[in-house]
């Protein structure tokens, strides 16, 4: 009674494939120790996280309560994950034996009920929440490096998040050519890892230097000298956040999301976003109010950002309409000339990461849990 325990389930690959027998045999082990660890500790409460192991905990319900955490929009997610799409069957069919499944947002929800048949009684919405102290003593420690103590002396528009197509940094480059024919000092960093199984960062620097953008890419540059790129890859960064307090306005251009803690993270840290009003998040933390089922087609402001059209897909082959393009650029220029416009953004920021503190959405789950 009280204790946490943590069940690490070593499930490799899809229940489903080219070796679908081994791959079954794998799948009815892992139940059976998953329902055998169940009833030696006694859980009461069992959740999981990720689909995989999601899947396992639904086929041992009956063992203690069952609940399941999904953390994005699967619909949208089965677009650029193979693994998802060959698992959605198995969402079907089995995600209703779970006596909970927890969404980071209503519209996570409302994919769950219309396109994976779940029973609305059995979703509960839980935001993450943010952990405002932690972001801030991180935000506070100094940039050691030398090079990125002088590159961040420069104004910095900032994207965070792993580079891969569901991100949609590609939007971004077509934008800074834009910007910077009136704000030429203007630098696009983008903060986070590739990821391996994807050619998206290569696809990335290719579009760069076809809109004759320099990049530079710490994974495989030296520093340079003087700072004459206009595009700065910094790969994975442990403390994002003494980036981010140290930048000017942070760009979302993602095609999809569960919940975007990173638009929390920023406007901690006093930054102004602009965000692709993409399924889901952005809208519910820009635009509460709103018909979270809208998605815009013009830059729309919000009482904590502006919103502004989302890709099409997430295909970086594919030609970005120029009516997007124009919005965004539109957008960000807005926010460059407005200084009171700026200002007030980041103050109502502040406010609105409020309602995300710790204890807050930990009493959520408490609640969620009986």
């Amino acid at each position: 009674k009280g204790e946490l325990i943590r069940i690490h389930l070593p499930f490799s690959g899809n229940p489903a494939g080219n070796n679908f027998l081994q791959r079954g045999l794998r799948l009815w082990a892992l139940i059976r120790e998953l329902r055998k660890i169940k009833r030696q500790y006694r859980i009461d409460t069992t959740i999981s996280f990720g689909e995989p192991a999601n899947i396992i905990n639904a086929l041992t319900n009956g063992t203690g309560r069952t609940v399941l955490s999904v953390r994005t929009v699967l619909s949208k997610q089965m677009r650029t994950s193979a693994q998802v799409k060959t698992l959605s069957s198995f969402i079907r069919l089995f995600y209703n034996r779970a006596d909970e499944v927890i969404v980071p947002s209503r519209v996570a929800g409302q994919d769950l009920v219309q396109n994976f048949r779940l029973s609305p009684g059995r979703v509960k919405v839980v935001y993450n929440y943010l952990d405002q102290s932690k972001v801030d003593r991180a935000a506070e420690e100094e940039i050691d490096d030398r090079f990125l103590q002088k590159l961040f002396q420069r104004p910095i528009l900032l994207n965070v998040g792993r580079i891969n197509p569901a991100k949609g940094q590609w939007l971004l480059l077509e934008i800074l050519p834009k910007i910077r024919q009136t704000h030429p000092d203007w630098k696009l960093v983008i903060i986070g890892e590739a990821e391996k199984e994807e050619d998206v960062k290569d696809r990335l620097v290719a579009r760069a230097r076809q809109l004759s953008l320099r990049v530079y890419d710490s994974t495989v540059d030296e520093p340079p000298v003087e700072l004459d790129h206009d595009v700065y890859l910094l790969g994975y960064r442990a403390n994002p956040y003494q980036f981010m307090r140290r930048s000017r306005i942070l760009l979302f251009p993602s095609v999809f999301e569960g919940f975007p803690n990173t638009m929390l993270e920023a406007m901690q840290n006093g930054l102004p976003v602009i965000a692709a009003d993409c399924h889901s998040g952005p809208r519910e933390i820009m635009a509460p109010d709103s018909d979270l089922m809208t998605t815009t087609t013009v830059r729309e402001l919000t009482p904590y950002g502006i919103l502004c059209p989302p890709l099409p897909n997430g295909d970086i082959g594919t030609p970005i309409p120029a009516e997007i393009i124009a919005e965004w650029t539109a957008a960000l220029l807005w926010l460059l000339k407005e200084d009171d416009l700026r200002n007030s953004i980041i103050q109502k920021g502040f406010q609105r990461v409020n309602e995300f503190n710790r204890e807050h959405i930990l009493q959520q789950w408490r609640e969620s849990m009986g």
